[in-house]
């Protein structure tokens, strides 16, 4: 799909409100094209995700359905203005896949991200030398060939969330494996740990490893991130990764189920600062 037809996250969460709103009024799409004074294609494309709304047209839409839960109305407009805004991402559409690239925009716009790894360093703290290894380990395996030096950027680009003026607060789980793991071998893992060091003491940053002693774990399926995507925290969304797709997951009972599994991470996992000292001593061993 091209990437200006994309179905982004927030064009799939706006379209599927407007059609329910519609459908509850029991309009059927021509029906609400001709009392919006506009083509049935145009509210076909925002229904499905295909075209980007303005806020604007959001509100015309809205107001004329009788949308008025004042929350509702506000996530709705939030997400539309997000789509509209011209990230760094944008420059990468047509070189990364679609889905890795509408992460990096949620990940842009959050007002706090939880993430748990398993076996690897989260990319947000990869050092260009541990990703560069790690993205080159792919070669051969995926469908089609990777620009890794295209990837690399993009991957070190999404970095600058942490970095920003308002920064989201950013709370890792790490399996300790991810910490041993030699990805590119000692000198690139002494680099990578001292950056996992650094990064801990910033001040909205609360990383954590959680040591093989714990045993079994929640976790034990795999990666996973909950990112709030709107001011308030009122919208959750969970983010999963595997080696060919990607999906999110946002209906309540679900994500319910996933921040706990991440609170009780977090409740086996060391402190802050036992998280630092076990860094340091892994350090220390290679």
């Amino acid at each position: 799909m091209p990437p200006a037809d994309h179905q982004s996250y927030r064009r799939r969460k706006i379209g599927l409100a407007l059609r329910q709103f519609r459908e509850a009024l029991g309009w059927t799409q021509e029906a609400a094209a001709r009392r919006l004074d506009r083509s049935q294609a145009s509210l076909s494309a925002y229904e499905n995700g295909h075209r980007a709304i303005r806020p604007r047209d959001l509100e015309q839409i809205l107001d004329r359905y009788g949308v008025r839960d004042v929350r509702q109305r506000q996530q709705l407009m939030d997400l539309a203005a997000q789509g509209r805004r011209d990230g760094w991402w944008h420059s990468f559409e047509e070189r990364q896949d679609p889905t890795v690239v509408d992460f990096a925009s949620l990940e842009a716009d959050s007002s706090r991200i939880r993430s748990w790894e398993l076996h690897l360093v989260p990319g947000l703290l990869q050092t260009e030398g541990y990703a560069r290894v790690l993205l080159g380990s792919y070669d051969g395996v995926l469908d089609a060939p990777q620009d890794v030096e295209s990837s690399l950027q993009f991957r070190l680009n999404r970095q600058q969330v942490l970095r920003g003026e308002d920064p989201p607060r950013v709370e890792w789980v790490i399996g300790e494996a991810a910490l041993r793991l030699q990805v590119g071998g000692p000198e690139v893992m002494r680099a990578q740990l001292d950056a996992l060091r650094e990064a801990s003491q910033l001040r909205h940053v609360d990383l954590r490893v959680l040591p093989f002693a714990v045993g079994g774990h929640p976790g034990v399926d795999g990666p996973f991130s909950i990112i709030d995507v709107v001011p308030d925290e009122s919208m959750q969304v969970v983010a999963v990764h595997s080696l060919s797709r990607s999906w999110y997951i946002d209906d309540p009972v679900n994500v319910g189920t996933y921040v706990r599994s991440f609170e009780k991470l977090q409740s086996l996992a060391l402190t802050r600062s036992g998280s630092r000292e076990r860094i340091e001593q892994i350090a220390s061993e290679l």
